[in-house]
């Protein structure tokens, strides 16, 4: 089953760009990277040109000598004993972090070989990369992420439903489809295998069975990469830590995720600063999202208002964050859930926030009183965004946000159809991709 992601309208933008760089795709382990840049130089290109550092470890010998782009074109076209066009090919690099000169070679190929079509892969990168010989400045930047919502509404087929979904239909015939579809997203999540094996297995048992134990065989995975790539020492705080990211989440039975707190995470660490470390290698393996909270009246940037050692965590993908806490299918998709359990409708925003393009997660807090999120417009406005699931609809945190800052807009994601009263909209939570783009 072929996926259509969102990110193929960039790359053909970065494919038509006169001014085009090598490009590098980020992105966690299993998200799709390989598929999708495989099905887009199928599509665009006369040839595809793979090589992939992790099956291959003697094809790094190859950048040992030289960083020429012709000499280097040359050698990797005798490696897989075939020519490579610079004109018509494309040419990716699959697993590249395994191979820190050729993540150097692009610097070359963008200043002596610029014609050339070159793609780059890694799903280590943030953690793996001297950032001291990375080429800054010299290649284009692009993160995949698990498929949003939208995009598994897409991978359905149920063309009703994604054209009420694109036209935000607000009908209560409409919200109980996407209702629907939203319960089922919250069980498979984003990740490609997961998706593909809910929409080919025949039967909800089937289905059910399949799912989780290719979520739990990605857990497994990255319990695997941890072990390999953090270090005998560093890799047992970092799984418990990940694991106690999920841990904490569990335990907001009401209101808003609180901060992340550091004390009995790790035995004898207490601080940031004793977890900074474990924290960030788990953040640049795309596997968490922080959010920071801005206390006060929000100002632009919000980021030059929020304290380092401060934020909330979220699990990259909520079918794996359910994994990881066990939930069961009924668990998710009971219509109780939502009352009871609102971090996970938050940790969805905060992942639907991302893979929308928002740079920096901000919430807002006030004594009591606290938003999840904060969005800047592009006429740089700030909208508070209160994440309200099932039936506790009641913001009052938004009020009083309200009445201190005066906002021009506002936004409440909530488990019903909502509504608009002036510049006060009230979304269905599966919108909340829409409040991204404001």
């Amino acid at each position: 089953m072929k996926l259509t992601r969102s990110l193929q309208t960039d790359l053909h933008f970065w494919k038509n760009n006169p001014e085009r760089m090598p490009l590098m795709l980020m992105g966690a382990r299993q998200v799709g990277k390989t598929f999708l840049v495989n099905q887009f130089g199928v599509s665009e290109y006369k040839n595809i040109h793979t090589f992939n550092f992790q099956e291959s470890p003697t094809l790094c010998s190859i950048f040992d000598t030289s960083l020429n782009p012709e000499q280097l074109l040359d050698e990797l076209a005798i490696f897989q004993r075939q020519d490579i066009n610079p004109v018509t090919d494309l040419v990716f690099f699959d697993e590249i972090q395994d191979c820190e000169r050729a993540i150097t070679s692009l610097k070359y190929f963008q200043e002596n070989l610029p014609s050339l079509h070159i793609i780059a892969a890694g799903s280590l990168l943030g953690v793996k990369v001297n950032y001291a010989s990375f080429p800054v400045g010299k290649v284009e930047m692009l993160h995949l992420y698990p498929l949003s919502f939208e995009e598994f509404l897409n991978a359905t087929k149920d063309t009703l439903a994604i054209r009420l979904f694109a036209e935000t239909n607000r009908l209560k015939s409409c919200h109980l489809l996407l209702w629907e579809y939203l319960k089922h997203y919250f069980f498979v999540g984003g990740m490609p295998k997961a998706v593909t094996a809910w929409l080919k297995e025949d039967g909800i048992n089937s289905r059910i069975e399949a799912v989780r134990k290719i979520q739990k065989d990605l857990l497994a995975g990255y319990e695997k990469d941890i072990a390999k790539h953090s270090g005998k020492i560093n890799a047992l705080h970092v799984t418990t830590l990940f694991e106690n990211v999920s841990r904490q989440l569990s335990l907001v039975l009401d209101g808003s995720v609180k901060r992340f707190r550091f004390k009995d995470v790790l035995p004898g660490k207490r601080t940031y600063g004793q977890l900074q470390s474990t924290i960030s290698w788990l953040e640049h393996a795309g596997l968490i999202h922080k959010v920071f909270p801005i206390e006060g009246q929000p100002r632009i940037p919000l980021k030059a208002f929020c304290k380092e050692n401060i934020f909330k965590l979220f699990v990259f993908d909520v079918g794996i964050l359910g994994a990881m806490l066990d939930l069961s299918y009924k668990d998710l998709t009971d219509q109780e859930y939502g009352i009871a359990k609102g971090y996970f409708a938050e940790n969805f925003v905060a992942c639907e926030f991302v893979k929308a393009g928002v740079e920096g997660l901000y919430s807002w807090q006030m004594r009591n009183a606290e938003l999840e999120f904060l969005q800047v417009t592009a006429d740089s406005e700030i909208v508070p965004v209160e994440v309200k699931s099932g039936k506790r609809s009641k913001a009052k945190s938004l009020v009083s946000y309200i009445a201190r800052y005066d906002p021009a807009y506002t936004v409440k994601l909530v488990g019903k159809v909502g509504g608009t009263d002036g510049k006060y909209k009230v979304l269905p939570l599966y919108y909340a991709v829409k409040t991204a783009k404001l």
